[in-house]
């Protein structure tokens, strides 16, 4: 570890222009991303989940932004609150809504959403550039990223995988500054982002845990790297970060419990049998691996793992935590799998905090070793990162706006909202308070009421065709709800049954769907 130590090149920030264009270049990129549909509401792959996490932020504006019971448009648990990972994107999307009205809250939460992105991009670019004062190959972790199909998509959607993974490389970039400085503010920093990190998103704790391991390690190794009472300072900063994340968890166990919320995963989901398994394995091969990444970005990975070999020795002498840090996340994406497993044949975005942070710093190291040579070997590389970058940037825009758009086989014969656009000003339109609550035909817990901008119960009957006038009544009784809303198709199939509707219920509205409010608002349940 002292080779290490001595052998560590340090590049003081002799080229502050440089940071300035990497950011304005990952500024200006993100613009061409992202900006066409920082209006747009959930859509695409997994709308119901992006709408679970933006009606956070609606209900926290509509609520008087209570931080500790938040609650969503749904009311399947009582009145709508529910445990959740630390809301802290959808909060600070309901204050922007605050002072610029909440009309702004979708464009403020992507907004966020993309600023942390491009700092994550910033501060993968410094880790590089500041070890090799290579340009080109700072900018090529940020491009690498952008190019991942599912990580683009939903790096400017309301989904906080992409945005507390950002946090952890901004936590890796002070802690590995640590290990060459000796500064203790850049480990106490490591680990405030870090426990923001894993709060937001449970798994990222791992990766915290990972940090703190190493750290414990290295400095049990050679005691030298804390001094006593930086020791001390780091146990207590350690400590108060996994009590946050535990004593959140715990809190969020206590309202799912006392509000009877189930609308956010919070229990392991392994694989418990084979039969399982192969399905899982399959869904992967089928629909995933191509949306994980692309060929391209497989090569590069298989290049970057030729390259951990090829310089070992080096790594293991001026790269130790980083490469330790890679060992412990490949570690960690093994254990997510196990303890995760049955999840992964359907939530593409689980991968995000669990195997992108191995392959991000796989290919980090290879970018230190490779851009530390000198004369033609630099130019070379020069070249070829810079085809790299323009050929992954180029690539990852065509693929977001495919997935964007809403003809996206095989996925897009399954989206379930499209139905519900203009769903807002149609209630409007036809007088429908503000506070009145629906019933909406569909199987998603939230996007109904997101795009209808109004709480209330999704609910997926056996066999829509069957519906009765009477089901609706009742099931509309349970919970008080004042209108019932379902796309046309749906309800032209009940046409045998439009008398019973008429009778029990008004229409209001046809389109975009159709709206029927209940006319007996005394009947019993």
């Amino acid at each position: 570890m002292r080779s290490f130590l001595s052998d560590t090149l340090m590049r003081p920030l002799r080229s502050r222009p440089y940071h300035v264009a990497a950011a304005l270049l990952f500024v200006v990129v993100a613009a061409v991303y992202y900006l066409p549909y920082l209006h747009a509401l959930p859509t695409g792959i997994h709308t119901w989940a992006q709408s679970d996490r933006l009606s956070l932020a609606l209900n926290f504006y509509d609520y008087g932004l209570p931080f500790l019971t938040p609650r969503t448009s749904s009311l399947v648990s009582i009145g709508g609150v529910t445990g959740v990972e630390f809301p802290i994107q959808a909060y600070l999307a309901a204050l922007g809504g605050v002072v610029f009205g909440r009309n702004s809250i979708v464009p403020l939460f992507r907004l966020l959403d993309v600023a942390m992105t491009v700092t994550g991009f910033f501060y993968l670019f410094r880790l590089v550039f500041e070890r090799t004062n290579h340009f080109v190959a700072g900018l090529v972790p940020g491009a690498f990223l952008l190019a991942s199909p599912f990580y683009a998509f939903y790096a400017g959607s309301f989904l906080p995988d992409p945005f507390s993974l950002s946090l952890s490389f901004i936590g890796y970039y002070y802690w590995f500054r640590f290990f060459e400085n000796r500064q203790f503010p850049d480990l106490r920093l490591a680990l405030l982002v870090l426990t923001l990190a894993g709060l937001v998103k449970t798994t990222t704790a791992l990766h915290l845990g990972a940090v703190v391991g190493i750290t414990l390690l290295w400095a049990f190794l050679e005691p030298a790297l804390l001094l006593p009472r930086h020791r001390r300072h780091f146990l207590l900063w350690a400590g108060v970060g996994f009590g946050a994340i535990v004593a959140f968890f715990l809190h969020n166990q206590y309202l799912n419990n006392t509000y009877r919320s189930w609308q956010f995963l919070s229990s392991i989901n392994p694989i418990l049998d084979p039969e399982t398994q192969h399905d899982i394995v399959q869904s992967v091969r089928t629909n995933w691996l191509a949306e994980y990444a692309t060929t391209t970005q497989y090569r590069t990975l298989a290049v970057c793992g030729g390259l951990l070999l090829v310089f070992l020795r080096p790594n293991l002498r001026r790269y130790l935590p980083l490469t330790l840090l890679l060992l412990a996340s490949v570690v960690i994406a093994y254990l997510f799998v196990q303890l995760m497993g049955s999840s992964l044949g359907v939530h593409d975005y689980y991968l995000i905090c669990s195997f992108i942070p191995p392959a991000v710093l796989l290919l980090v190291l290879a970018l230190l070793n490779v851009g530390k040579y000198t004369g033609p070997v630099r130019y070379a590389t020069s070249v070829g990162l810079a085809a790299l970058v323009l050929f992954l940037g180029a690539t990852g825009y065509k693929r977001l706006n495919r997935r964007m758009s809403d003809d996206y086989p095989p996925f897009s014969q399954y989206y379930t909202h499209l139905w519900m656009r203009g769903g807002a000003e149609q209630l409007q339109r036809a007088g429908v308070p503000q506070t009145a609550t629906i019933l909406v035909i569909n199987e998603a817990v939230n996007t109904g009421q997101v795009y209808f901008d109004r709480r209330g119960v999704a609910w997926q009957p056996g066999e829509m065709g069957e519906i009765t006038a009477e089901e609706c009544l009742n099931r509309m009784a349970a919970d008080s709800l004042d209108y019932l809303v379902m796309p046309p198709a749906v309800y032209a199939q009940l046409a045998p049954q439009h008398a019973a509707f008429a009778a029990g219920f008004e229409q209001v509205g046809r389109e975009p769907g159709v709206v029927l409010r209940r006319r007996d608002r005394r009947r019993p349940w």
